[in-house]
């Protein structure tokens, strides 16, 4: 499951979220309980095979 991060728009805290398949309507701030959140864009990464690896260290042609 993704986390992804969020921003309140009535008390402007940021915060982070596992979200599950069919609960992003239910996200609220953990400070107000305001559901005025908007969606933060946030970097992604991804690990290769091993602990420790990059996806560099990947099979040919994977990026």
């Amino acid at each position: 499951m993704p986390i992804f991060e969020y921003r309140c728009q009535a008390c402007k805290k940021e915060f982070e979220r596992l979200v599950f398949a069919g609960e992003k309507d239910k996200i609220e701030c953990p400070d107000c309980r305001s559901r005025d959140i908007q969606k933060k864009m946030s970097a992604t990464s991804f690990m290769g095979a091993g602990i420790g690896t990059c996806a560099s260290d990947g099979p040919k042609g994977f990026s």
